[in-house]
This record gives C-alpha cells, structure tokens and sequence, in this order.
C-alpha cells in the first residue's frame, strides 16, 4: 500500500512540475510559482544543501557582525585604569 501511494504522490507531483515548467515556458506567474515550490520535491537533497549552505552565510555573517560590534563597542568604552 505505501509503494502505491509513493508512486502515485510521485506521478502527482512529476505532473506539477513539468505543468509548471510548461507554463513557465508560456509566461504565466501561477506556472513559475509551481514550479519553484514544485523543486524541493522533486530534489530534496539538492534544495537541502543548498538550503543549508544559505544558512551557513547567513550564519556566519551575523555571528561577524555581532563580533565586530563588540570590537566597536570595546574600543569605545573607556578604559578602567
């Protein structure tokens, strides 16, 4: 019964996505949306990686700017001598 339903989720889905490629093709905003929400199905570990990378940069850079604030802030404050 679960081999059944997979396939049959994966027929459904194989179909809004290449619907959406067709239509994107045509111009149509509706088709590029299904689409774009289509891609995570059809490549989960590819959108995975990629989803991970972003949060990587993202990541990093916030914990860059909240170090260089606080070099600011160090370098503000006077010093306790």
């Amino acid at each position: 019964m679960n081999k059944i339903a997979s396939i049959l989720l994966a027929t459904v889905i194989a179909v809004v996505i290449l619907g959406g490629f067709i239509v994107i093709l045509g111009g149509s905003i509706l088709g590029a949306l299904l689409f774009v929400v289509g891609i995570p199905f059809a490549f989960p570990m590819s959108t995975s990686i990629v989803v991970l990378f972003f949060a990587v940069i993202i990541v990093r850079t916030v914990i860059e700017k909240r170090r260089q604030r606080q070099e600011v802030q160090k370098y503000l404050t006077p010093a306790d001598d």
